[in-house]
């Protein structure tokens, strides 16, 4: 059955709420920060591109962790007003599931609200966090049922950390503002749409307090993968308005304090240096290593060290292309020994021992890991001894989302060449 079949059978007929809810976090897939092509292509790059954030120091890590000061409330400020409570040392206030999407409920304009899903503060839910209670509405105004998503969390992280823009990069973003607030507070909202349903649109409200307190509220013109509605129900205004309320501070104090959480006053502090000696080059010079690798005739533009790719065209097609070395140890060596080992591979990968003990891995795949029709991904990835590696992600789009059919700037085997060539060993 399909997601928009399910959607029309299900969203108002009253269906439990352990489905409803499952249905509606398989929709999220279309709208997920990374799609499940990109993860096939590069799964390896996305876990090396958290710990290289983390070497590069202050941002990463925590990036969607929002947190409460030991002991506290909190501080809630209503727009416009002064602040409405200080964190004082008071005690947990137990609240259940019923009375916390009752409060989440009563935030809401006129309509018709139902709960889909509520955890019980205090209480680990499937992500075994017992500082954070999630749930799902599924809200009417009038104008088509819509379903939204709060999230109240007391973790580890700082305002500016918690509260940020999705990267346009790898998601579809119409628009994101991102406020600090007087107080040290940030609010941002963020309005994205769907890859392959344009009318499909998730807007996220986001704010973070000084002591560490985050509220987000996420809501789409229906289900995720299937809209109902032209927008979602809330306006940025009204948005802003509801995660920024000062009645979330009871669901707040249901949460046990984080013993993680910034303390007052504490100053930021420097990011610890690596200690096993294992670095990779800065993106700079891996994207130079691949310009100078290129044939010649190709031309670059557009390079983007942020998330190390850039245009290449040649003989008349372009696409982009994205580096990701991984430096040697232990988990290299695991990824290399799971390369080797494995036993499923897809349609068109293809495995080659190099005559220095490295592995190759070349790939073409389509939407989809046994998906071969239209070929929209070509991968290149050396295995090396000592558990470096380097891949190459080829794709046909202007960003980390976009895949077009069609032939790609470099064939596979244009791509091995540049990718076992000896220069990234240098």
């Amino acid at each position: 059955m399909s997601v928009e079949d399910d959607f029309e059978n299900h969203f108002g007929a009253g269906a439990g709420f352990e489905g409803e809810f499952a249905r509606a976090l398989r929709g999220a897939a279309a709208l997920a920060p990374e799609s499940a092509l990109f993860t096939l292509a590069a799964g390896a790059e996305r876990r090396g591109r958290r710990r290289r954030n983390r070497r590069r120091a202050a941002v990463a890590g925590v990036a969607a962790a929002a947190v409460l000061a030991a002991g506290g409330v909190g501080v809630f400020a209503d727009p416009g007003a002064g602040l409405v409570g200080p964190a004082a040392a008071e005690p947990v206030q137990p609240m259940t599931s019923e009375e916390v999407a009752e409060l989440a409920s009563s935030l809401l304009p006129p309509g018709s609200v139902t709960t889909v899903m509520a955890e019980t503060p205090g209480i680990p839910g499937p992500a075994g966090n017992k500082h954070r209670t999630v749930g799902m509405l599924r809200f009417d105004d009038g104008k088509g049922a819509a379903l939204l998503r709060y999230d109240v969390e007391r973790g580890a992280g700082k305002p500016e950390e918690a509260a940020v823009c999705m990267d346009p990069f790898n998601t579809p973003q119409d628009s994101c503002e991102r406020t600090v607030r007087p107080d040290g507070s940030v609010l941002v909202i963020d309005k994205l749409h769907g890859r392959d349903d344009p009318g499909a649109r998730e807007w996220r409200g986001t704010w973070a307090t000084p002591d560490g307190t985050v509220i987000r509220v996420i809501e789409y013109n229906g289900q995720p993968a299937a809209p109902t509605r032209e927008t979602p129900p809330l306006d940025s205004e009204l948005l802003a308005s509801l995660v920024t309320a000062p009645a979330w501070a009871r669901v707040v104090a249901a949460l046990p304090a984080n013993p993680g959480a910034p303390k007052p006053g504490a100053q930021p502090t420097a990011a610890a240096a690596p200690t096993t000696g294992a670095t990779v080059p800065p993106p700079a010079v891996l994207l130079a290593t691949l310009t100078g690798l290129l044939p010649q005739g190709a031309r670059t533009s557009g390079a983007d060290e942020q998330h190390t790719a850039l245009k290449v065209e040649f003989e008349g097609r372009t696409s982009m292309i994205s580096i990701f070395a991984e430096p040697a140890g232990a988990r290299g060596l695991s990824d290399k020994k799971d390369a080797e080992e494995n036993r499923t591979p897809t349609p068109l990968e293809v495995h080659e021992k190099l005559p220095d003990g490295s592995l190759l891995v070349l790939n073409q795949f389509g939407n989809g890991k046994s998906a071969v029709n239209p070929l929209l991904h070509w991968t290149a990835k050396v295995y090396y001894p000592d558990g470096r590696s380097v891949l190459l992600n080829e794709w046909n789009g202007d960003n980390g989302y976009d895949y077009r059919p069609g032939q790609p700037a470099l064939s596979v085997e244009q791509l091995r060449a540049v990718v076992t060539a000896p220069d990234w060993r240098k």
